[in-house]
């Protein structure tokens, strides 16, 4: 079969800021041998029109197939191209209207319009996103996201003080309510991300025992995820949700919202509880913790829900995707 040259694009590293490039990272590991991919990370971060223009020229003369991996959509600008963006979410556009619409313009609509396939994590995320593109609609595949290869089940029963493992910490991950639940609950709280001031003084009025981790590759993620014995990811807003399927790639309980493409990816296979409502929060935290049954029951529904998520489909679906006419 003949070689199909894929040049996949990073956005430039930044701090606590990595969860796409392990995501294709692990799928570019698991590519079929036809597939020679070149992994290529812009030289300049942000939104400024210097940064946006010479990363699209750092794109420009690649040769092969241009599979925009995330963040940075407008590289989709570039014409005559065989091109394909990977939509995550469209909630990361802010500022005043006019700076809404330019960065709508040049990330969302322009590059939707011009770039040849277009893959989209979730069908919750393929709606949002038809509503800002509607004219894109032939070009839309929904691939879902595959779970990590690295990890592995590992059951263990709850520790006398239960670890719970809090992913993220911008607004929508919930953490200042997460705070307040575990408020009288004999517990650990183990926090991944960059802590603000107000979390900061929150934990300490709380009297929430944690640990807070930044900047740590996925082998440690991993490593956190066998320690924990609940994973807490009551969101407001999700295009996806990796610690769902994360969560029950490792056989842990998880708790969360039916927000956004939570329920499409979660399913039957987690405590749902209301993300404004601490005490159903609380509630749901001290179930999952005391009942045995019920923790063991998600814990066996979710090691089945994440087969819809093993690699194999995802990057067979991609391969399929680098195919042009």
């Amino acid at each position: 079969m003949k070689k199909i040259r894929v040049n996949y694009i990073f956005r430039k590293r930044g701090e606590g800021h990595n969860s796409i490039e392990e995501l294709f990272h692990s799928i570019i590991s698991c590519l079929p041998e036809h597939i020679d991919p070149h992994v290529v990370e812009l030289p300049y971060s942000g939104a400024s029109l210097k940064a946006v223009v010479l990363n699209i020229w750092h794109v420009l003369f690649l040769k092969g197939v241009i599979h925009v991996t995330g963040d940075v959509y407008y590289i989709g600008l570039i014409p005559f191209k065989k091109t394909i963006i990977t939509v995550h979410d469209v909630k990361f556009i802010k500022g005043s209207p006019i700076k809404k619409y330019l960065l709508n313009l040049l990330w969302l609509v322009l590059p939707g319009l011009i770039s040849k396939k277009i893959s989209i994590i979730s069908r919750f995320s393929k709606e949002e996103y038809l509503k800002i593109v509607p004219s894109a609609s032939k070009k839309v595949e929904v691939i879902y996201n595959p779970v990590n290869p690295l990890l592995k089940k590992c059951l263990k029963t709850v520790s006398q003080t239960p670890i719970i493992l809090h992913l993220g910490t911008k607004e929508n991950k919930n953490l200042e309510n997460t705070i307040k639940a575990l408020v009288g609950i004999k517990c650990k709280l183990f926090i991944v991300g960059k802590l603000s001031k107000h979390q900061l003084y929150m934990l300490k009025l709380n009297n929430v025992k944690y640990e807070n981790f930044l900047n740590i590759d996925f082998v440690e993620i991993k490593s956190l995820y066998e320690l924990c014995d609940i994973v807490s990811f009551a969101s407001y807003y999700e295009g996806f949700g990796m610690p769902i399927i994360e969560a029950n790639k490792v056989g842990r309980v998880l708790i969360t919202s039916k927000r956004a493409a939570i329920p499409e990816i979660a399913v039957n296979a987690v405590h749902y509880v209301d993300p404004n409502d601490v005490d159903d929060m609380r509630n749901g935290f001290i179930k999952v913790i005391n009942d045995d049954t019920y923790r063991n029951k998600l814990i066996n529904l979710g090691l089945e829900n994440v087969k819809r998520f093993e690699i194999e489909a995802v990057v067979s679906a991609y391969a399929k995707m680098y195919q042009f006419n």
